[in-house]
Parts: structure tokens; sequence; C-alpha cells
């Protein structure tokens, strides 16, 4: 089993000289996850065009095609290689949001997106290849199990075959770009990736559908936090029957778990004020299954690592780990605030509390479980 880290904000966090440590000393979080861990894959997201009209950056990495390039160039140099992780949206893509690029704002019907889809897909992959950056995987959108590129892709939208919708209309989006990450890179592996990792009529429901539909896809990639997702045995049950059924390798390609909680943030309200058992902290069957200190973050990722690799997945991601606290460092600017229809305002980084280095820059103790080498003992 092979492990990853995302590190797509470090295109923008270190211009604000971010200071990361381990043991005392002072360390480059590239070098050292390649050295010290053992990671052999790094995921960076892309952004269709991160800004404003104006030119005004979103933040949260600001990860457009340069950035990615950049990104990436630092990867191959340490030895490690490339996952893409295409959002098909300018900013944030997930299960709340999947908005349609600016630049296809005039496109009217699911052809025409299909096309344009296919396009920046074909370009941008040409572009990273003529960089002489390889892939090992693509992901064709991000947490899309509602569809994305909406409405031409939402999944629970009717059908129309000049607007899209329903599977058939996502179908038709997930084939474009399919089809345009095989012809660039071919041996690089098509990834389509859900949340609901541990709803398995979900899944199912899902994937029957977008292969009926003839998407054609190497890799099922998942996000795994149990707060939002459920607990270890629905999470093993889930992706066990998902496995056997569809014979496709998995890679959880997001997971993290808080090493703190801060009783006064609001972002974390929903899990926080949770009454039911499910939500009792130390019910390792419920979705907090190990307390909110650092200790409780290294059993948790010990344990999901065991899980894993007991299952067979080939590979896990931890996402976002050196997204540390610093001023300015949040997930929007203005710009990307108001492109996420919200007023402008104070933007935190609420991921600073899910990290592998704690608010100083400190490593944690988890650190030293996500290692290739714990993975070789277990």
């Amino acid at each position: 089993m092979k492990l990853g880290v995302d590190l797509s904000v470090m295109g923008e966090l270190e211009k604000l000289n971010p200071v990361y440590k381990y043991q005392g000393k002072e360390i480059e979080p590239f070098h050292f996850f390649a050295t010290h861990s053992g990671i052999s894959v790094v995921r960076i997201r892309l952004w269709n065009r991160p800004y404003d009209d104006e030119g005004n950056p979103y933040g949260g990495g600001t990860n457009d095609l340069d950035c990615f390039i950049r990104l990436a160039k630092k990867t191959q140099k340490e030895g490690m290689q490339v996952m893409l992780d295409f959002h098909y949206s300018d900013f944030w893509a997930d299960p709340s949001r999947q908005l349609l690029p600016k630049d296809w704002k005039d496109l009217k019907t699911l052809d025409e997106v299909a096309n344009a889809l296919y396009e920046f897909t074909r370009n941008s992959l040409i572009i990273i290849k003529e960089n002489g950056i390889d892939l090992i995987g693509i992901q064709i959108g991000n947490e899309i199990s509602p569809g994305m590129c909406w409405p031409f892709g939402n999944r629970f939208n009717e059908y129309n075959p000049v607007t899209g919708g329903g599977f058939e209309g996502l179908s038709a989006l997930l084939r474009a770009g399919s089809k345009a990450c095989h012809e660039v890179f071919p041996n690089a592996k098509r990834i389509i990736h859900l949340e609901h990792s541990g709803t398995y009529d979900m899944q199912d429901e899902y994937f029957s559908n977008i292969i009926a539909n003839g998407v054609e896809f190497e890799v099922i990639g998942e996000s795994y936090y149990p707060y939002w997702h459920g607990s270890f045995s629905m999470f093993k049950d889930c992706m066990s029957r998902i496995k056997a059924k569809y014979q496709k390798e998995i890679w959880v390609v997001e997971l993290g778990y808080e090493y703190m909680q801060w009783t006064d943030n609001p972002d974390y309200s929903e899990v926080k004020d949770a009454k039911e058992d499910d939500f009792v902290v130390g019910n390792v069957n419920g979705r907090i299954p190990f307390p909110k200190t650092k200790e409780g973050q290294k059993d948790y990722i010990a344990l999901i690592l065991k899980i894993c690799k007991e299952i067979g997945i080939e590979m896990v991601c931890y996402w976002e780990p050196t997204w540390i606290h610093i001023d300015g460092n949040g997930w929007a600017t203005h710009a990307g605030q108001i492109y996420c229809g919200q007023e402008p305002g104070p933007a935190g980084n609420v991921w600073e509390i899910e990290t592998l280095f704690d608010l100083e820059g400190n490593a944690v103790p988890a650190i030293d479980v996500f290692t290739q080498k714990y993975i070789d003992e277990i």
C-alpha cells in the first residue's frame, strides 16, 4: 500500500515563509515526506481560473496551472510521483458546490460543456507533459457524488439530452474527461472520486450507473473523514464490498483527523453539537473514535491504515498536512468568498487543527505513524 500527501496549498503558503520542525530541527516538507515518511505520491489540485475578472486571486492555494507545474516539479525532484486532481471549477468543488467555470458560463448545452471540459483537460495535460511532468493518476472531478459542472452534470436533475442532468449527463462529462486523459497520459490511472465512503448503497448506485453509461476509469477514489462519512466498521464494510464487486483499485485520496478541539469554532458545529451515541468521543464504532488530541489523532491514523491494508486498498493520502496557522493563509480571499456567494469577511483556515504539524509548525506524533515503514510493519 502506497502513501501520499496532498500539498496543494503549499504553492501559496510558501510565500508566507512557514517554518516546519521535526524534533526541534527545521525541515522542508517535500524533502521530509519523501525521506522521513517514505511518501511516494503527492496529490495536487487544479482549478480552471482561480481569479476574478480583475485578476484578484481566490486563495486556498490559488491552484492554477502554473502553480500545479511548480509543485509537481518539486515533487518529482524529491523522487515522488504526481497525482492530478481536476476540480473542473474555478475554486473549491465538493458535495456542497460544483460551480461551472466562469469561462463556460455562456455555454447552453451539455455537448458544449462536454467539449469545453475535454479541451481544457487535454490542453492542460499537454502543457504538463511538455514541462517534463509524469502523472501516476488523474482525478476527473473532486468529490463528485452529486455530480459536477452544475447544472449540466448534476446527477439529481432529470436528464435532458440538451441540458444534461442525471447520470446520463454526468457520464457525458466524465467520458469527455476520461478520453482526454487517456489520449495524453495513457499510462496514468483515471480516478473517479467520491465521498460517503461508508455508504454502500450510494456508492453501488453511482458506479453501476456511470459504468453502464460508458465511463472508463481504473481507480475508485474516496474521501474518508469519520465525522461525516461514518464509523470504521461502516467504511470497512462499504469499501470491501465495492472492491469485491467492481474489481478496481481503491485509493483513499483524502484522509484526516483533528488533533485538538476548538469548541468555539463554528465550522465544526455539526460535529461539536451532535448528540447521538455515534458521536460519543472514544466510541471506536462511532464518528469520533478517538479523543481529539495529538495522541488521539495518532491512534486514529494507526487504526485506519491497518484497516486499509487489510481491505487491500492500494493508496492512502493525507489531505493538506502542512496547512498550518499563519496570518493571510485562509481558505479564501475576499474575491474567493464573493465567488462562493458569501459576503467578504474573515476567512480563516479551519484545517489547521487536522494537519501533521501543530499551530507553531512542530511535527505532531502522528507524523511518525503516517509512514511507509509503519505500513510495511503492520
